[in-house]
């Protein structure tokens, strides 16, 4: 069709043959050249004058022998280590990831039966397609790189990755009608990546010493889909019974956050908690319980919703930002709004500089995106942590406390700063903070009879309470060294000092309530954790130890500046999953043991005995789930 218009073109304007002026006289192939460009670039012409800021990142995903591997996951994270997009490969391995803004990015492929692999620093460059070649193998895997500009020379076979991006950005390539495939109408199906979990656990039942409602016989299940390929939704729910008579423990939880764009997308959740309490039998006697809470206390009932959103200010920064409101029924009423924030500057090629504010409750949201980088590069297991972490969400009480016989809610006021630096498989990281508590928590065991019980929230399933301390201020830092090994090991080690309190020696007997028994002091921590896979057994353990100076109890800081955490004394999580017998899902058991050594109980002299303020309750905890 563009040739015969081109001949007519040329009988209409003879710039050739002998009534053409010398000046003008042209060959008729440079005619029908000069057609092809004007015809094929006059639709797209709008697109095509403009400045490149985007190019393509694409490739292959083949095992040692050359053979096209289907269902592989590739998931591609920017400069600050943050999920960007994922795919899944297509029957011939390809995989496409169209429009991505000019910058360096890190890309992690996982696939069934192979290690998975990485690469780190790809740059996608203006008007560039990014060629990776991907070899899985069972020792070592491959990727290779190259550049391409893109052309009219596409095969099939890209042009149908092509069309079936997940992208919304308009291709501006004349393709042949002809070339069309049927692959194009295809609608995004209603569920995808659907992955579900039933748990079935049991063991020691305390709730206000471990901040968790998990009863002696808890029972949970987690959803996690994505409805249309555009909507990602998290949804759970725990009943948890104690070997004492009283209301069932309930948790329900649901998440949804938007996908498909470049961003992390605004995040919503909503979470409900209930929680029945029974008087207490301490080993100093019973507790005496204030007129209204007499043979038994209400359930405590809890209500919250957080926002979550991230943005990216060019290069320059990333900013997330969000909210929590909370609302808490206990014989009172009290409610919480909690503002955070956290700032991400880079700093040359490997560094970053952050700072985080928060205000209220523990900064949750903050807290599940430090892990994101971690939690996207284990591939196809990222969907069992999520599942994981809508179960540990389901579990987690409110800091609340009694003052006066009222509930109260620790509201904590936090600033923080930290600098990280990834050195190849190497991240060091380091972060000062200042906190301002308010109706600030310990809890206590053994001989309270020297304690106002108007300051005690009891449980009625231990023998541990949550004592009000009232209000104090601190500060800290924390140095830290994270290093990967291979995909299947993790080892980090930190030290630090922070603000912690120790027995008055001027005062070392409880009496009259307050906690004039305590002084507070800057002290020494130190912390080493472990996580790691056994890759014939699948075993995934996950061990830490934190350590602190003698005769001291440190509040623990939720630092929001790197992904470090300090919790005392010996702590193993372990995950074996079973064989799957040819069933769809699979079974797995796990065991959960906290301050093993029994360490960080911190005595004190009591009129009656000996009261224990204790950092960490020892428990031990186990279960069966099913993941399909």
């Amino acid at each position: 069709m563009t040739s015969g218009f081109a001949n007519e073109f040329a009988k209409d304007w003879p710039l050739c043959g002998p009534t053409a002026p010398r000046s003008s006289i042209l060959s008729p192939v440079v005619v029908r050249a000069l057609m092809l460009v004007v015809v094929g670039c006059a639709p797209m012409a709008a697109a095509d004058l403009s400045l490149p800021v985007t190019g393509n990142l694409l490739g292959s995903v083949m095992d040692a022998v050359g053979t096209p591997q289907m269902g592989a996951t590739v998931q591609i994270l920017n400069k600050y280590e943050h999920l960007v997009a994922k795919a899944i490969t297509t029957p011939d391995g390809h995989f496409i990831f169209s429009g991505l803004p000019v910058d360096s990015y890190s890309i992690r492929v996982t696939q069934n039966s192979f290690l998975p692999a990485s690469r780190d620093r790809i740059a996608v460059k203006a008007g560039l397609d990014s060629i990776l070649q991907i070899h899985l193998a069972t020792l070592f895997s491959s990727i290779e790189l190259r550049y391409s500009v893109p052309g009219a020379a596409m095969s099939d076979d890209w042009r149908w990755v092509l069309r079936s991006s997940p992208a919304t950005r308009m291709i501006t390539r004349a393709v042949d009608p002809s070339a069309t495939s049927s692959s194009e109408g295809k609608r995004a199906p209603v569920f995808s990546e659907t992955k579900a979990m039933l748990m079935l656990s049991g063991g020691d039942g305390g709730a206000v010493d471990t901040d968790s409602i998990q009863g002696d016989l808890g029972t949970g299940f987690a959803v996690s889909t994505n409805v249309l390929g555009k909507n990602q939704l998290e949804l759970g729910g725990s009943l948890g019974q104690n070997a004492n008579v009283g209301p069932a423990a309930i948790g329900l939880f649901a998440a949804y956050r938007a996908t498909g764009g470049q961003l992390a997308q605004p995040e919503i959740t909503l979470s409900f908690t209930q929680l029945g309490l029974l008087a207490p039998q301490f080993a100093g006697g019973p507790v005496n319980l204030p007129t209204p809470l007499t043979g038994g206390a209400p359930a405590i009932r809890s209500i919250a919703t957080s926002f979550y959103e991230a943005t990216e200010v060019g290069d320059l920064a990333r900013i997330e930002y969000g909210m929590t409101a909370q609302s808490v029924d206990y014989l009172q009423h009290r409610s919480l709004l909690s503002p955070f924030g956290r700032v991400s500057v880079p700093v040359g090629s490997n560094g970053h500089l952050l700072a985080s504010y928060s205000a209220g409750a523990r900064p949750d949201a903050l807290l599940s995106h430090d892990s994101e980088a971690q939690t996207a590069a284990e591939g196809d297991r990222a969907k069992d942590a999520t599942l994981t972490d809508t179960m540990n969400t389901l579990s987690r009480l409110p800091q609340i406390s009694n003052r006066d016989g009222r509930l109260q809610l620790q509201k904590t006021q936090t600033y923080e700063a930290g600098y990280q630096l990834s050195a190849g498989s190497r991240t060091y990281a380091v972060s000062a903070f200042y906190d301002d508590v308010r109706n600030g928590r310990v809890n206590v065991a053994g001989d309270v009879s020297g304690l106002d019980s108007t300051d005690l929230l009891w449980d009625g399933t231990s023998e541990t309470a949550t004592y009000n301390i009232g209000n104090y201020s601190r500060k800290g830092y924390l140095a830290s060294v994270d290093q990967r090994v291979g995909s299947d090991l993790r080892v980090s080690a930190a030290f630090g000092r922070m603000g912690g309190f120790s027995v008055d020696q001027s005062t070392p007997t409880v009496s009259g309530g307050g906690r004039s028994f305590l002084s507070e002091q800057t002290r020494n921590i130190a912390a080493v954790n472990i996580q790691a896979r056994v890759p014939r057994s699948k075993t995934k353990i996950s061990a830490d130890y934190g350590w602190m100076d003698p005769g001291t109890v440190v509040p623990r800081h939720y630092f929001t500046t790197q992904n470090t955490y300090m919790d005392p004394g010996l702590n193993v999580y372990i995950r074996q999953p079973l064989p799957s017998f040819g069933m769809p899902g699979h079974f797995e058991f796990t065991a959960d043991v906290r301050n093993l050594l029994a360490q960080g109980y911190l005595p004190v002299n009591s009129p009656s005995g000996r009261l224990l303020i204790v950092q960490s309750p020892r428990a031990l905890r186990g279960g069966v789930n099913f993941i399909f």
